[in-house]
């Protein structure tokens, strides 16, 4: 029995950057404007990704360019390779990238999109020192106004600073698991006091469904309105970031309004950002545009 060695193929990142697009905008138009290519380009790219790999990565039917089953799997390999390309010609270009970079983040994030960015980075920059500051969005934003610190995540949309959305979450709507749910009486809230974006779309949402609603419980901190709906006085919309085993969530089964998506955005200071700064800004925005 004759054995042929099977050789590898060499995946090109062009090829990659685009096979990205292309998913992230469903359709070749979109990627081709993404990638600064013409949609023939962009569908001869695909072709010769095809072709390398031996499989179809789209669906044929129609003008949206699904991924196949073969698609999806190489989905996710074509963000890590083109992740670990980025962050190995960032390190080796920005290797002497010192000094200290303040991070503004509200709480549904310094625990959930924070960590997890903050550890690559201070591996890939070791000289770099990073301080965080936790406050709420519209009070980071001030602090970006006021280069108080040189980046900041808010769910604050702006167009004062450069920036891009970093996340999209769902917004939803949190009580306890021995909350006793009656849509015979105004909904008791459990909010943040002013300024809060969370309590405005909640009250306005209610609002335009004519649910009656009342305040029951106002808190000052994230982690105290938190424990307020665990320990069943109300229900609170927020992001996804706050699910925990202790609390449960209401929808529009319960009668209850479905809520939009909250965008995390990443901003940077306008004026004079240091060198820090721009290279984890860009870094996280190449990224972003490989998700």
């Amino acid at each position: 029995m004759l054995y042929t060695k099977r050789s590898i193929p060499n995946l090109e990142l062009d090829l990659l950057r685009t096979f990205v697009a292309v998913a992230n905008g469903n359709s070749f138009a979109a990627a081709a404007e993404s990638v600064h290519r013409t949609q023939s380009a962009v569908s001869q790219q695909m072709q010769r990704l095809e072709q390398l790999v031996g499989k179809e990565l789209f669906s044929r039917s129609g003008r949206n360019k699904a991924l196949t089953e073969h698609g999806i799997k190489m989905l996710g390999y074509a963000r890590r390779i083109l992740r670990l390309n980025d962050e190995a010609c960032l390190s080796l270009m920005y290797e002497d990238v010192d000094g200290i970079l303040r991070i503004g983040s509200p709480d549904d994030t310094a625990n959930t999109i924070l960590p997890e960015l903050l550890s690559r980075f201070s591996k890939a920059y070791p000289k770099l020192a990073i301080e965080i500051v936790v406050k709420r969005s519209p009070f980071l934003m001030d602090m970006l106004k006021n280069d108080d610190v040189d980046m900041a995540i808010s769910t604050v949309e702006s167009v004062d600073f450069p920036g891009f959305v970093l996340r999209t979450s769902p917004s939803l709507w949190f009580c306890g698991q021995n909350y006793e749910f009656n849509p015979d009486e105004p909904l008791a809230l459990v909010s943040l006091d002013e300024p809060s974006t969370y309590r405005n779309m909640a009250i306005n949402h209610l609002d335009q469904v004519g649910i009656p609603w009342r305040i029951a419980y106002v808190a000052t901190t994230l982690s105290g309105a938190r424990a307020a709906v665990a320990a069943g006085l109300g229900v609170m919309a927020r992001s996804i970031e706050l699910l925990g085993d202790d609390l449960r969530i209401l929808g529009e089964a319960d009668g209850l309004p479905r809520l939009p998506d909250i965008k995390f955005n990443l901003y940077i200071r306008r004026n004079s950002p240091q060198k820090a700064a721009k290279v984890l800004f860009e870094s996280l925005l190449g990224e972003n545009l490989n998700e």
